[in-house]
């Protein structure tokens, strides 16, 4: 195993393939089996005479190597005719099947030359693991019994072939489907996304065997997607890109590039966590910069998975820590910077490979391929829901039809919970992946979430509030999320579970807070815009006084008339729905009589026009009325008719 080590760290390694190292592992580990006890696969020695069996056998090399697989095996079964204990002949052709997908076949194989081989009960390892890879868990455990031995590859059959046993899910619980050819190509497609607004599918596709780009796609009117295209540069260089996750709110991306190795060790591992970013979402991607040290390490770091609400980063790392093989790591984003990533624990992570994270938008449940838990025979897909950053429920194998005995992983599902997409190489002999869709069942799906397109922004300057953000509370006080405001536009992406209902709180430098509380009904769209004004927190509200209305008296009376009493109701009406006013009513005499009668019948007049205003409907609260008497004379008390205009009720709004 030591030179597969050193293959699988080469700088020409690629994402994708440290991506299928479950299955690869397994079948090094299968193939060296065989030849450790099986010795070289016959080939012509010179000056020493080949037997009859050994001649066939490399004639059914020659063909396979010509790729005439009709040949090869005739050939190869020649070979084991002529000599039924010919060993590797069984090997050989045991091998090929299982390589062709012929589990069945195999295994049949392989139990031949258990009965027929001198030593053939070495044959019944490989024979279990040919018969699990055909869901034939009975068969495999009896081959192991054959093979009589107990190693880590005997024991993982065995487990694998239990768990198969035990397994309860009927095969047509869903249906899975493979996109069509504007999708997938002869080229292999993995690591499928779908943006929060269901516009665009993203993957990874190799071309030509050897690069790995970004293509995206859009829906057309049918159902179906138009032709998916190059994303071009940036993201896609001459390097491996692979793996994509573009932020909610679709103006982060986070992949990672391979073949970039560099002098300073970390800043271009053989496989490295790159981000790139736009200010809007008709904007350019701006050229990928790499994490620094806290994320990228000499170790392999890829495949990540951003939270919605772009706090968290799920990756891939065989860095020191984990618990052997690729693991999931997590790292927050607070005080303004990536923090250490935390290894989320034994319950996902295993002494084989945890590989391709999604975290849903529920922000809880996680979707992860691994080779590690108990599977169906390559890597499957599995679900777990969050406890704690580092404590996580027992992963759910998601079963047929979702995983099968080929290589099943990196799964996305839509916000809506039940619309999912995954890569799988089940339909393809020659090991190429394709991008397949279906409807989980609600064992398995993540709550069903709707989208709210948030902007807090300066309620004088209608500019985006500085470093706005959006805190979400249950109703018990606990804080659940923090969203932060987009830099460019000022936007908040938030992911919220139907019907429920959550408090929260706005907030922005230099601002004053605004609390409330927001639900999202089951039959709510999965997406919609709301807008949260602030006001500076050294705003003074600007005071405004008006008066709309002046009142004359006769002389001695203290009582309202219908006309003046339709005209304080006239003036008033346009102010009935107003916010935040005061009204004034003040009321004055001329000089004739005493100081005191005149403030008492400035008075009454002065309660009488506010019981016209607040029968109008106006608060009480807001209403202030004072009787000055004769004091603030218009115009001098000099005439009778200077007295009537001093003779008066004035009412005032300020606001």
């Amino acid at each position: 195993m030591g030179q597969f080590d050193n293959l699988l760290n080469a700088p020409y390694f690629t994402a994708t393939k440290v991506v299928f190292f479950a299955y690869l592992s397994q079948f090094m580990r299968f193939v060296l089996l065989l030849i450790l006890f099986l010795g070289q696969i016959a080939q012509p020695t010179w000056g020493q005479e080949l037997s009859r069996a050994e001649k066939y056998l490399y004639k059914a090399q020659k063909y396979k190597a010509k790729k005439d697989k009709e040949r090869a095996y005739h050939y190869a079964q020649l070979a084991i005719e002529e000599n039924p204990s010919f060993e590797n002949g069984y090997s050989t052709l045991g091998l090929w099947y299982f390589d062709e997908r012929n589990f069945i076949g195999s295994a049949r194989i392989f139990m031949q030359a258990c009965q027929r081989c001198s030593k053939g009960t070495r044959f019944g390892l490989p024979a279990a693991r040919a018969y699990i890879h055909a869901q034939k868990a009975d068969s495999a455990l009896y081959c192991l019994g054959l093979y009589g031995k107990t190693n880590a590859e005997s024991e993982k059959i065995r487990t694998q072939a239990q768990f198969i046993l035990r397994l309860q899910v009927p095969k047509d619980t869903n249906q899975v489907r493979r996109l069509s050819g504007r999708i997938n190509s002869k080229s292999p497609e993995f690591f499928p996304s779908l943006s929060a607004d269901k516009q665009t599918l993203y993957f990874t596709r190799r071309i030509n065997g050897v690069n790995e780009d970004f293509f995206n796609a859009h829906p057309d009117s049918c159902g179906d997607w138009f032709i998916a295209r190059n994303m071009g540069y940036p993201p896609n260089t001459a390097a491996q890109e692979s793996a994509i996750t573009i932020s909610s709110d679709d103006h982060y991306m986070f992949f990672m590039r391979s073949d970039n190795r560099s002098e300073n060790g970390w800043g271009r591992g053989g496989c490295d966590l790159y981000l790139s970013y736009r200010k809007a979402v008709d904007s350019p991607w701006s050229v990928a910069e790499s994490f620094g040290a806290t994320i990228n390490t000499p170790a392999f770091e890829g495949m990540p998975s951003l939270s919605p609400d772009i706090s968290d980063l799920y990756f891939v790392s065989d860095r020191p820590g984990g618990y052997g093989g690729l693991d999931i790591w997590v790292s927050h984003f607070s005080f303004g910077l990536w923090q250490l990533p935390i290894n989320l624990g034994p319950h996902i992570n295993t002494e084989g490979n945890e590989t391709a994270p999604f975290i849903s938008s529920d922000n809880h449940t996680l979707y992860f391929a691994s080779d590690g838990h108990p599977g169906l025979g390559g890597s499957d897909l599995f679900m777990s829901k969050k406890i704690t950053d580092s404590v996580w429920e027992t992963p759910i194998n998601m079963g047929t039809p979702i995983n099968s005995s080929a290589d099943d992983h990196s799964m996305s599902v839509f916000n809506n919970g039940s619309e999912a997409y995954f890569a799988s190489d089940r339909d393809n002999t020659d090991g190429d992946l394709d991008v397949y869709e279906t409807i989980l069942p609600q064992s398995i799906a993540p709550s069903s979430t709707a989208f709210a397109m948030c902007y807090v922004y300066d309620s004088l300057t209608k500019e985006p509030a500085l470093l706005g953000s959006i805190t979400l509370y249950d109703t018990l006080g606990n804080e659940l999320a923090q969203y932060h405001a987009n830099k460019g536009d000022g936007s908040i992406l938030m992911s919220l579970p139907i019907n429920k209902t959550f408090n929260y709180a706005v907030k922005g430098f230099n601002y004053t807070s605004l609390e409330g509380s927001i639900n999202f009904p089951e039959a709510c769209p999965k997406w919609c815009e709301l807008q949260f004004s602030l006001l500076p927190r050294d705003y003074v509200k600007p005071v405004h006084d008006s008066l709309l209305l002046t009142i004359f008296f006769p002389k001695n009376v203290t009582t309202l008339n219908d006309t003046q009493i339709v005209a304080i109701e006239s003036g008033l009406h346009d102010w009935l729905n107003q916010k935040d006013i005061s009204i004034f009513v003040n009321s004055y005499t001329d000089n004739t009589g005493t100081p005191i009668i005149n403030v008492e019948k400035s008075t009454i007049r002065a309660n009488a026009v506010a019981a016209i205003v607040q029968k109008m409907g106006f608060d009480s609260s807001t209403i202030t009325t004072t009787g000055f008497g004769d004091a603030k004379p218009l115009v001098p008390n000099d005439s009778p008719e200077n007295q009537n205009k001093n003779r008066r009720v004035e009412i005032a709004i300020r606001w």
